[in-house]
């Protein structure tokens, strides 16, 4: 094989994982904007139904994390047709569920497909890409995580709109099925194989873990007493996979990257910069329907300008990165999504809808600019050979960030836009309410990513 056509193959290879892990990130926020005809389908309420959210990215979540062992244990390729053939089966199902009961479950399938997809892509890309260009590649795998669920209400809002919400889930279908198609000539194994066992009590403890600390974080809003002891008992089995983590000698997440200094504040900054892109994706499809009357489909096109900006900024930005290192970005790209949000919670009960868009699109261009230096960043700081693990880490708050945002800010929506309307507002200036007042708290949760990133970056320079 010629080096040509060599280059050709590895381009077509990593081609294939870029468009699943785009399909598995899509797949994530098709449903937001249907979450207003399936409640009323259905019949279910807003802290009900935003579990085909939260639900969905904890299995996520855990699937990222135990990839550590399905990477050791089973191939790529065997790994890309499961991943796909979960994603396929779960779209069928969720197209055909007659009712809620049906639906989440078939959510939760489709679940596990993404948990695999995300960070085999990105397992690949460390392994193919040229070093010399690895911050561009790995950026362009970060786009596609990024600009997946971006797309998702623009596309899911037309299909919805119409026709009807169950044809979401048209596009993923077809999406995972092409996938697996291409994979069949153009996805070769990579890594090496061995005979890794799955600790199965970590398992549990981590997937009750991370379901207990989403449950509470969406409870504060209704009962704070509750929220309190259910906060109290994930934090208890969350301590407890960790402890059991560093007695294993072959652990299914391996935390002791954790304890380095130099390796945890790229983790809160990874966690800061996930819910900041959820926390507007999923929010403002629920504004534009509920504070101006729109339909799922222009709720979409309203949040297009910010994902195109958003496409060029995480290019640009993983071009800056590999000629200066991801920490410059950092605080750039911090302040940005700060300005923007602290902008957006102010003009938002103005109803002033194009300065939202504007706002949105300063908002979406730092997040760019911060999702992958995020990682790389935190990457940088390890020996080569904990890299995989730190790989699986950030993977891993990535998806738990995922899966407690939207249950925060839903949450926060909700409650504000009943207290709203208890005191006399429109239904739609209470939805305005409860958006601001969720956005509010986005905003403080970015400053609090502008002040890592400003002081890590200053200590890294130092």
């Amino acid at each position: 094989m010629g080096l040509q056509e060599k280059k050709s193959g590895e381009a077509a290879f990593l081609a294939v994982m870029y468009v699943a892990a785009f399909v598995a990130a899509f797949n994530e926020n098709i449903i937001n904007v249907a979450l207003n005809d399936i409640m009323g389908a259905f019949g279910v309420g807003a802290t009900t139904a935003q579990w085909l959210v939260s639900g969905y990215m904890i299995v996520t979540s855990v699937f990222t994390a135990i990839m550590a062992y399905l990477s050791g244990r089973f191939s790529t390729r065997r790994l890309l047709f499961f991943a796909c053939g979960c994603l396929v089966a779960g779209e069928v199902l969720c197209l055909a569920a007659p009712s809620f009961a049906v639906l989440l479950p078939s959510r939760i399938l489709q679940a596990a497909g993404s948990g695999i997809l995300f960070p085999l892509m990105m397992n690949v890309v460390l392994t193919c890409a040229p070093r010399e260009k690895l911050g561009l590649f790995l950026s362009l795998g970060a786009a596609c995580i990024t600009l997946g669920p971006a797309f998702g209400p623009v596309v899911s809002g037309l299909m919805c709109t119409l026709f009807g919400w169950r044809a979401i889930f048209i596009v993923p279908l077809v999406g995972g099925i092409m996938v697996a198609l291409a994979a069949v000539k153009l996805v070769r194994n990579v890594g090496e194989r061995g005979q890794a066992t799955l600790d199965i009590p970590s398992v549990i403890l981590l997937a009750a873990g991370i379901t207990a600390f989403v449950f509470a974080v969406g409870e504060f809003s209704a009962d704070v007493v509750r929220a309190a002891i259910v906060l109290v008992a994930s934090f208890v089995l969350l301590g407890l996979f960790a402890a059991r983590q560093l007695g294993l000698e072959h652990p299914v997440l391996n935390v002791r990257p954790m304890a380095s200094s130099r390796f945890w504040p790229a983790c809160v900054l990874v966690v800061v910069s996930m819910m900041t892109t959820f926390s507007m994706s999923v929010l403002l499809p629920l504004y534009f329907e509920g504070a101006y009357g729109m339909t799922a489909l222009a709720a979409g096109l309203y949040i297009l300008p910010a994902i195109a900006v958003n496409a060029v900024t995480s290019v640009v930005g993983g071009r800056l990165m590999d000629g200066y290192g991801p920490w410059p970005l950092l605080p750039i790209g911090f302040a940005l999504i700060a300005l923007g949000q602290v902008g957006v919670a102010l003009t938002a009960t103005s109803l002033q809808l194009w300065v939202v868009v504007a706002l949105t699109v300063v908002v979406y261009a730092g997040v760019g600019l911060v999702m992958s230096p995020s990682q790389t960043a935190g990457l940088g700081t390890l020996p080569p050979a904990e890299q995989t693990h730190g790989t699986a880490l950030l993977n891993t708050w990535n998806m738990i960030a995922a899966s407690f945002g939207p249950s925060l800010f839903i949450g926060l929506l909700s409650s504000a836009a009943v207290a709203a309307g208890a005191s006399g507002a429109t239904a739609e200036l209470a939805q305005a309410v409860g958006f601001s007042a969720a956005v509010r708290v986005a905003a403080v949760i970015a400053v609090v990513g502008f002040a890592v990133s400003h002081v890590y970056a200053f200590k890294r320079r130092a």
